[in-house]
C-alpha cells in the first residue's frame, strides 16, 4: 500500500494553504505592478490601485512588501535579471563568426524588453529619480551588465582581436548607449525598429574593435 503524503499544514481555504495563498497574493501584487507601473506609472500607481488590481487587501500588500517602492525594486529585479540571464545564455552559445553573437546578443536585449512595452518602460524609465536607495539599486544591476560586456570585450582581446580602447570603458558605454536608445524606443510617438536599435550598438561594437577588418571566425566560449 502506497503511503499518502502528509497534508498541507493548518488550514485549506479554496484549496489552498496558508503559505500556498500567501505566495499567490504576492504573485498576484508583482503581475499588478507590473500592469500598472509599466502602464499608468510609478508616480501615478497608488497602493490601493495595486491592491483593488491584485484582489488583496492593504495588511496583505504590507506582508508582502514595505511600501509601493519595494514592489518597483522587486519587478525592476525580475526584469533586469531575466534581461541579464538571456544576454549572457546568447554570450555563451557557439557562432561561427563573432559578429553575429554579438548582434544575436544586442537582438536578445531590445527584443525581450520589448516585445512587452511594460518591461521596458518599468526599466529604463520608472526607476529613475524614486529615491537615492533605489538610484543605488538601479546602478548595481547596471554594473552586472556592465561586467558582462567587459568580459565578452577582454574574451574577444585574449583571442587576438587587438583593443583599441579600454574594455571597461567601452562596456560602460556599450551599457548606456543601449539604455539610452530603449527610452527613446520608449518616449518616441514613433518608436525606432528594434532591427534599427539592433543594428547602431551592432555597428559600435564592430567598428571601434575593428572587427570588420579581421578575421572573424572565432569564438568567445
Amino acid at each position: 500500500m502506497v503511503a499518502r503524503p502528509p497534508p498541507p499544514s493548518g488550514r485549506l481555504y479554496a484549496g489552498l494553504s496558508a503559505p500556498q495563498r500567501r505566495a499567490d497574493r504576492r504573485a498576484r501584487l508583482l503581475k499588478a505592478g507590473l500592469e500598472l507601473f509599466g502602464t499608468a506609472g510609478y508616480h501615478k500607481t497608488t497602493i490601493p490601485h495595486l491592491c483593488t488590481t491584485a484582489g488583496v487587501t492593504a495588511r496583505h500588500f504590507y506582508d508582502e512588501f514595505a511600501s509601493r517602492e519595494a514592489l518597483l525594486r522587486t519587478v525592476f529585479d525580475d526584469i533586469s535579471e531575466a534581461m541579464h540571464e538571456r544576454v549572457v545564455a546568447v554570450l555563451r552559445e557557439p557562432f561561427a563568426d563573432v559578429r553575429d553573437r554579438i548582434r544575436a546578443s544586442n537582438l536578445t536585449y531590445f527584443r525581450y524588453l520589448t516585445d512587452d512595452p511594460r518591461l521596458a518602460r518599468i526599466y529604463v524609465l520608472e526607476t529613475l529619480g524614486v529615491s537615492a536607495g533605489l538610484e543605488r539599486h538601479r546602478r548595481a544591476k547596471r554594473e552586472a551588465l556592465v561586467k558582462t560586456l567587459t568580459r565578452a570585450a577582454q574574451v574577444l582581446e585574449q583571442r587576438g582581436v587587438p583593443a583599441p580602447v579600454d574594455s571597461r570603458l567601452f562596456s560602460a558605454a556599450l551599457a548606456g548607449g543601449a539604455h539610452d536608445l530603449l527610452l527613446e524606443w520608449v518616449l518616441a510617438e514613433r518608436r525606432p525598429a528594434v532591427e534599427k536599435m539592433v543594428d547602431t550598438i551592432t555597428t559600435i561594437w564592430v567598428r571601434t574593435l575593428g572587427l570588420d577588418e579581421i578575421d572573424t571566425r572565432l569564438a568567445l566560449a
